[in-house]
């Protein structure tokens, strides 16, 4: 018990930071703690002190993406490049989140000034390269407005597949949001690509059918099969969803398996676990699927759809919007599981099958 209290007497007798260098010391060190809601504070104290500070800007902006505020993000980022215009963090971060508002050439326009400040820069080149390719891809492409959606394709011949694309996103728009409790705020871009541009495009592996990366891109050259095209419509916009509601922290077994649920409430079977399927733990399966093979795919995306099942049957619907929302917050994920499920992940993560 004395060591205990000793260690909140000290932990209450260390001073705040007097200095913006200080406050933004603080809030790095918050940052790299994932305490994003501390560290944002503590930025805001540091460019109270000094309003052109470019790291503490950089931090503010870091903390604000993190929490899901993409517009204060962009303007503290924006105001540290107008101070430090070679601060290449920050261009690199400006120039993602641009691309995931679907400003492409906004993106592009901030990675050419930084790279003319740090030609060597690996990471600005090759991302750089990709995004131009995507451009002269997308020059050629028409646009068609719905209500919630911009939808651009290839030319004509594509013009009624885009209506098509159009009416049936409206309609899984109302059934996907009205299932999570949540619509995303702005107007979401679609892209409707051949096979070729899409795997060009997006590098993804053989057997993705669609991608969300801030927009919905889908294949749909040749003969399209219209349910399993609102399947990929119906998995792709779940993800723009779970985005808007927590657009970092999310373990990739809950944003592929609630994708998963919402096809399956559409109508469509969606991928399921086999009774000989040997199943990851979870842990394996918070990260990317990206460099599955088809099979090992096939059975993450299954037991991902089965833990959502588990998790939903245990507490709900609202188990899992709380527990968005706690993340896009700002929380952890272990403590905004534990809050929104009333139990420790470590014990889900044991006992859900």
């Amino acid at each position: 018990m004395i060591p205990l209290l000793l260690a909140l007497v000290i932990a209450q007798a260390v001073p705040a930071p007097t200095t913006a260098d200080g406050w933004t010391a603080a809030g790095w060190q918050a940052l790299r703690a994932g305490a994003t809601e501390e560290a944002a504070n503590d930025f805001n104290q540091a460019l109270r002190i000094d309003a052109g500070n470019a790291l503490a800007l950089v931090g503010a902006g870091a903390a604000a993406n993190l929490r899901g505020r993409a517009d204060e993000a962009r303007q503290h980022l924006a105001a540290a490049l107008k101070v430090q215009p070679g601060l290449t963090a920050a261009a690199l971060l400006l120039g993602e989140i641009l691309y995931r508002q679907a400003d492409l050439q906004g993106a592009i326009d901030v990675y050419e000034q930084a790279l003319a400040r740090a030609p060597g820069d690996a990471k600005l080149t090759a991302r750089l390269e990709t995004w131009r390719r995507e451009a002269a891809v997308h020059d050629t492409f028409s646009t068609r407005l719905a209500n919630h959606f911009t939808i651009l394709f290839e030319g004509p011949a594509d013009q009624p597949m885009a209506g098509k694309v159009s009416e049936m996103l409206e309609s899984i728009y109302w059934q996907v949001g009205g299932a999570i409790g949540a619509y995303p705020p702005g107007v979401i871009t679609v892209v409707l690509y051949s096979k070729e541009q899409f795997r060009d495009v997006t590098q993804s592996p053989s057997w993705a059918g669609g991608l969300y990366d801030g927009r919905i891109r889908v294949p749909v050259a040749g003969k399209v099969d219209e349910r399993d095209l609102r399947r990929v419509l119906t998995h792709e916009f779940t993800h723009a969803v779970i985005h808007s509601l927590a657009p970092r922290g999310v373990p990739q077994w809950l944003n592929e398996g609630l994708a998963v649920l919402m096809e399956r409430a559409g109508g469509a079977p969606g991928p399921a676990l086999a009774a000989d399927d040997k199943v990851p733990p979870l842990a394996r399966l918070e990260g990317s699927f990206e460099k599955l093979s088809p099979e090992e795919a096939r059975t993450a995306y299954g037991a991902s759809a089965a833990a959502t099942q588990a998790l939903l049957d245990r507490g709900g619907p609202m188990v899992v919007y709380n527990l968005l929302t706690n993340l896009g917050s700002g929380m952890r994920f272990e403590e905004a599981f534990e809050r929104a499920a009333l139990m420790p992940y470590r014990e889900f993560a044991e006992t859900w099958r």
